[in-house]
Parts: C-alpha cells; sequence; structure tokens
C-alpha cells in the first residue's frame, strides 16, 4: 500500500503570492539537473491579505490548531511570521526553524511566547542542500546535501539535554515525515550534536558572508588577499573562544578541538572552495539593500559573548559596518581592525 503523504498548507505571507500561486499552476516546480518536476498537493492560506483576496485560500475559523509548522523565512522575519500565527499554536504544537543563523527561537521565546507554559516545541534542522530560487514557487536544487534534524535547546545556561521533552506528539510526527523522506537525507540528531552542527555553519556564514560584503568580493576571492585572510583568523579566534566557552556544550569532550581556531579556519576554507564563484546572500542582501541576517549570524557570536564574557569586539565593528552598509578597501583593514 503506498504510503499517504502528509497534508501541508502553504503559509503565504504576502497578498501577491496568491495571484504567483495561480499562475505557478498552484504547484511547486523543482529543477534538478536541467530537469523540471512538477507535483505536491497543497493547500494555501494567506496570512496578512484582505477579505478580498482570499478567495483562492483555504478558509479556517479562528481556533484552527496549526500542529506542526516550518519556518523558512529570513531570520529577521521570523517573530513576525509566528507572531501572525500566534494564536493557533498551542503548547502541544511544534515549531520547526529550516534558517541561516541562530537566534531564532530566543527572540520567539522572547517576545511571541514569554510564558513557557504555553510556548510550542521547538525544532531545528541544518542542510547542506544547495537550493536558490527562480521565482515563486520554483527552485533550482543545485546540490544533494543532507538534513540534521533535533530539538532546540532553550535553557543556554543548562547543558543537559531536552530531547526526552520531545519524543512523544506532533514533533515526533513531523520529524518521522522529514526523515523518511527520501530525497533530503534526512537524520536525527541530539539538542547539543544540533547545536554543534548549527554552530559550525554559523562560523561559516559569519566569516564568508560579512566579509564578502563589505569588500565587494566573491567567496573565493577572499582567500587572495592576505589582509583579510589576517582579519578572517581574528573573528575566527573571538568566535571560537565563545563557543568553547558555551555552558550547553561542556560535557562534550570533543568541543575545544572541534572549535578550534585552526578547525574552524579548516571548515571556512573547505566550504570556500566549494562555493569559490557563488555571491554569497549578504552581498546580494547589500547589493539590493534588503535587510541582511547579520545579527542571528556574527551579532548571535557577539551577544554570547557578552553573556559569557567573551571580547568579540572585532565581530561586532563587522556587525556594524553591515548595518552601515559600509564597504572597505584592502588598504583600509589596517585602519579599522588594527589588531590583524
Amino acid at each position: 500500500m503506498q504510503d499517504i503523504p502528509p497534508p501541508i498548507t502553504l503559509l503565504l505571507h504576502r497578498a501577491n503570492l496568491i495571484q504567483d500561486w495561480s499562475e505557478a499552476g498552484r504547484t511547486i516546480e523543482i529543477i534538478t539537473a536541467g530537469v523540471s518536476s512538477k507535483g505536491g498537493v497543497f493547500d494555501i492560506e494567506a496570512v496578512h491579505a484582505q477579505p478580498e483576496d482570499l478567495s483562492a485560500t483555504k478558509r479556517r475559523g479562528p481556533r484552527d490548531i496549526i500542529h506542526n509548522v516550518i519556518v523558512a523565512t529570513k531570520a529577521t522575519s521570523t517573530v513576525a511570521a509566528i507572531s501572525a500565527i500566534k494564536d493557533r499554536l498551542t503548547h502541544e504544537s511544534t515549531i520547526l526553524f529550516a534558517q541561516n543563523g541562530m537566534g531564532t527561537a530566543e527572540d520567539v521565546s522572547k517576545i511571541v511566547f514569554p510564558d513557557v507554559a504555553t510556548r510550542p516545541r521547538y525544532l531545528a534542522c541544518v542542510t547542506s542542500h544547495g537550493v536558490y530560487s527562480q521565482g515563486p514557487f520554483r527552485s533550482v536544487h543545485a546540490g544533494f546535501g543532507s538534513v540534521a534534524i533535533g530539538n532546540v535547546i532553550q535553557d543556554q545556561q543548562s547543558n543537559e539535554d531536552e530531547d526526552s521533552l520531545h519524543k512523544t506528539g506532533n514533533s515526533a510526527y513531523l520529524v518521522k515525515e522529514i526523515v523518511r523522506a527520501p530525497i533530503l537525507a534526512a537524520r536525527e540528531v541530539s539538542s547539543v550534536v544540533l547545536t554543534q552542527l548549527q554552530l559550525e555553519k554559523l562560523v561559516v556564514n559569519a566569516m564568508l558572508n560579512p566579509l564578502t560584503a563589505i569588500f565587494n568580493l566573491r567567496n573565493g576571492e577572499l582567500f587572495t588577499h592576505s589582509k583579510i585572510m589576517r582579519l578572517m583568523r581574528l573573528l575566527l579566534t573571538e568566535a571560537s573562544k565563545v563557543i568553547r566557552s558555551l555552558p550547553e556544550l561542556q560535557d562534550d569532550p570533543a568541543t575545544q578541538k572541534r572549535f578550534s581556531a585552526t578547525k574552524l579556519n579548516a571548515v571556512v576554507l573547505d566550504v570556500a572552495e566549494k562555493t569559490a564563484q557563488n555571491t554569497s546572500s549578504m552581498l546580494q542582501d547589500v547589493r539590493a539593500g534588503r535587510q541582511t541576517e547579520i545579527e542571528y549570524i556574527n551579532g548571535y557570536i557577539v551577544r554570547r559573548g557578552v553573556q559569557i564574557g567573551v571580547d568579540c569586539s572585532n565581530n561586532y565593528k563587522l556587525v556594524q559596518f553591515i548595518k552601515e552598509r559600509c564597504t572597505i578597501s584592502d588598504e583600509e583593514i589596517k585602519q579599522h581592525f588594527p589588531d590583524i
């Protein structure tokens, strides 16, 4: 007997996406190795639309509970996205954060669900698949990778693993459905392992994204400039000190070696080599005048550094450069970062 796929509803955050959905034939197109595949059966809901825009969307009552929601917005839009459906989430609901950066779950807890008793369960995932959009409901699966999914550690001052809290109910169902999708190559991991994977990816993004943005370079071009390489080492050293001091990782003896500046440098170089011709998402955002995710990348490193007493002044300066849309030349690096 063929498995029945889980019901999926797409939550549309802009009213014009309703028209885009109709023009796309009410389906999602994925292009892999030049081959187009269209399919899927989806309901849609326009979260912020006006009543006259809702004719093509699923109708819901004010108490229609959302049991599982996957958040794939930019990190900066997370609180707004969750706030729009807050009344439909309960303590038995599950939120899966599928985003770049770190710190969105903390923001949602602080701003949207400050009461622990009514707070949904949190999952997060880290993916190495390469996907980029070619327009509404049309994407290219450019590179196959894998997905790691697990529970979010919500108490950062504790290294207690929270996996036992989420082994039943909606979160277990969501994890099962994702893990059994062959194309995702997904696996369930402990909350500590998930945090480590998130931090590794965070460090890669914290080096490649802002540096390509302030120097206006592609990923691979960073490594043809010796001064930029020295600056990267300075930033990596700060990030390494923060990560190796995090209380939630202190029970893992491998943390010190895994997150040494030398090891992290090797990880960054490996990713940069594989993506040498890429234009980073942050450079694209800066060029387009869009808000960047810097507060959830280097900004996260800085905030955790403040919490545990580790100086991150160079990462802080980098955050300010990005927020102020500053660019600097090779010759100006020493002026702004005298410690290189």
